[in-house]
């Protein structure tokens, strides 16, 4: 009989990065040794809309959620590894504690993946010595921790616990066999941008289109195309950033909004275009990089979570300044200006594709969960 890892997320139907990551690890993770099983845990897909009604529910949910878990660890004997993956944010730090407090109690090895970083919830717990004591305790003590990037790494360590765990740092994962390669993505005189990702101020979508507006205002819009991919956060700001535009002067056909794309369509859209642009905030490790890098694409983003182990300046990439416009369009200027500023495409490509693909991923974790499920 396999030994089994749980892994708790939110329900697989979900949006976002995490559940698209596990949806595509349980799908492509094999083993002799380790099966894993799926718990849900949070708030479901279908609230997505409705902030309000999902706060008012969220603690039944996760009250029934909690018992599941509970009598799963206590009937199902071979389940020797229980894995959350919380941002490091109030909420998802206690949801998820309370269930590795649960997980040691019965016996069972812990793994914790996080998933965000917020540096303001990081100050606070380094600032305060309970609150540190308390993570140090829960999160840290006898559990194999994994980050998104060496920066998350070195906070961890910083936080000084009595009995420091193993830290690994890995990135998220891409199906390498869904990428689309090509070597020009467009003509001579156009360069084809694109922004992939929820359409949100914490993404600095409104840097995004700032910049385009500056961008229009010195004449030199003709030499690009955007196409601003995904979902909105909230229901009427797609209209909204489109009335910006407009009120600019700005045409349909140079910044488009085709929604959320995916499967086939989205791989599609990487292959097509020259640029992918992410000012966001704040990150752990998103997907959507991963697959534009693989994709071959250059990168324009913030030096945020993994994106500053990610970007290699000038090579496959550049960094701008969180909420700096400005920096937006010198970025893109910079791409204009020098015509040979994405040379390596193609062999960036096929070393990214390696380097994040999801075989290689499943294996490092199975040799984790064997060494852990081992150690005594």
């Amino acid at each position: 009989m396999k030994s089994k890892v749980l892994i708790l997320t939110n329900p697989l139907n979900h949006e976002g990065g995490v559940v698209n990551y596990y949806m595509l690890f349980l799908k492509h993770f094999e083993s002799d040794s380790i099966a894993l099983k799926h718990g849900t845990i949070g708030s479901r897909s279908y609230l997505f809309y409705y902030p309000v009604l999902k706060r008012i529910l969220y603690p039944f949910f996760y009250l029934f959620d909690f018992l599941v878990y509970t009598l799963t660890l206590i009937f199902d004997r071979n389940i020797k590894i229980v894995q959350v993956s919380p941002s490091l944010i109030p909420v998802p730090l206690i949801r998820d504690g309370l269930l590795v407090v649960i997980a040691k109690l019965l016996g069972k090895k812990v793994v914790v993946f996080y998933r965000g970083w917020k540096l303001p919830t990081y100050h606070k717990i380094a600032k305060s010595s309970t609150l540190r004591k308390l993570f140090n305790v829960v999160f840290q003590k006898s559990t194999l921790q994994v980050v998104l990037a060496s920066s998350f790494k070195n906070d961890l360590v910083n936080l000084k616990p009595k009995k420091a765990s193993n830290i690994l740092v890995t990135t998220t994962a891409i199906d390498k066999s869904k990428i689309i390669s090509r070597e020009v993505a467009s003509d001579d005189d156009i360069i084809n941008v694109l922004f992939l990702g929820r359409i949100q101020d914490l993404k600095g979508i409104e840097e995004l289109v700032e910049a385009i507006i500056k961008i229009n205002k010195t004449n030199q819009l003709g030499h690009f195309r955007f196409t601003i991919v995904g979902h909105e956060n909230r229901t009427g700001y797609v209209e909204e950033l489109k009335g910006k535009l407009k009120q600019n002067n700005i045409l349909d056909q140079i910044v488009t909004f085709p929604g959320r794309v995916t499967g086939k369509d989205k791989f599609s859209l990487y292959a097509d275009n020259d640029i992918y642009v992410l000012p966001s905030y704040t990150e752990g490790c998103p997907n959507s990089l991963l697959e534009a890098l693989a994709s071959g694409l250059f990168c324009i983003t913030t030096r945020v979570g993994a994106l500053s182990d990610l970007i290699k300046p000038k090579k496959n990439g550049l960094f701008v300044e969180v909420k700096n416009s400005e920096a937006i369009v010198e970025a893109l200027k910079y791409c204009s200006i020098n015509k040979n500023y994405n040379k390596n495409r193609m062999a960036n490509s096929t070393c990214y594709c390696k380097e994040f693909d999801i075989g290689e991923i499943t294996n490092l974790f199975e040799t984790k969960y064997l060494e852990l499920i081992e150690k005594r």
